[in-house]
Parts: C-alpha cells; sequence; structure tokens
C-alpha cells in the first residue's frame, strides 16, 4: 500500500473482517464442543455457541467431582489389594488409624510412594474415567 503503514495496519473489509469472524467463531465452538465432550462424554450436546456456554458453565464442578471420583477410585483399588492379601485386615480400621509400624510409631506413607508408583501406573488402565462413580455427584450435592 502506498500509505507507508504496515499492510496489518491498514483497515480491511468488512466482508474480509466478517469472514474471519465466523471462521474463528467455528474454531471456538469446534473446541468449546470438544471440551464439553470430553466432560460430559455420555450427554448429547448442543450445536449452538450460546447453548455450549451454558453448559460449560458447570465446568468447574465437573472437574471436581471427577477428581473425587478418581481419587476415590483410587484409594477403592488400593485397599481391595490389601483386603485380597491380608484377607483378616480390616481396612475401615486400617484407614482411621493410618498407617503404624510395629513400635507403634506412624509411618510416613511418602515414603512408599516411589515403591508404588509403577504399580499405581498398570491399575490405572483399569480404571475408566469417561464416567463418574456411581452416586458421587448426589453425595457431592448434598454435602455441599
Amino acid at each position: 500500500m502506498l500509505s507507508g503503514r504496515p499492510a496489518e495496519e491498514m483497515p480491511r473489509s468488512a466482508g474480509d473482517l466478517l469472514s474471519e469472524l465466523s471462521q474463528l467463531h467455528e474454531q471456538v465452538r469446534q473446541v468449546m464442543q470438544g471440551i464439553a465432550q470430553a466432560l460430559w462424554p455420555s450427554v448429547s450436546l448442543p450445536k449452538g455457541i450460546v447453548e455450549l456456554t451454558e453448559k460449560l458453565k458447570g465446568a468447574r464442578r465437573r472437574f471436581l467431582l471427577w477428581k473425587i471420583s478418581a481419587c476415590r477410585q483410587g484409594a477403592r483399588e488400593a485397599w481391595t489389594m490389601v483386603k485380597t492379601r491380608y484377607t483378616k485386615a480390616g481396612p475401615n480400621h486400617m484407614a482411621e488409624v493410618g498407617p503404624v509400624g510395629p513400635d507403634g510409631k506412624e509411618i510416613p506413607i511418602s515414603l512408599v510412594y516411589g515403591q508404588v508408583e509403577l504399580a499405581a501406573k498398570y491399575s490405572q488402565q483399569d480404571c475408566k474415567l469417561d464416567r463418574l462413580l456411581d452416586g458421587i455427584e448426589e453425595e457431592f450435592s448434598q454435602s455441599a
């Protein structure tokens, strides 16, 4: 252009701007739809951006529920492993008392994390995170 200003500073035609905005709008809608699909895999999703925006307002709560669900599932699997190995063990009592060594002193659980990390990765393959544990949404709603 002969104005001496860089091309990106030059005003564009309304048609060009509208075309760019339409493309950007479609990209945003697709990203929002992908996020909503990941968060609610079993729910049919709205197509419009306004409806998607309303749906995504619940995303923070959904992430929190997934976090609680994953934590609970991990604990469930860990206690199942303990119970199958030590059939007379009382997981409820152990969970209340905590890890105590033969000397009666508490054992910091962080000391054994490194020893169980590989097993946790193998067990993770059995844990389906595409849905929440049964009843956790209702339970969370009652406690909040």
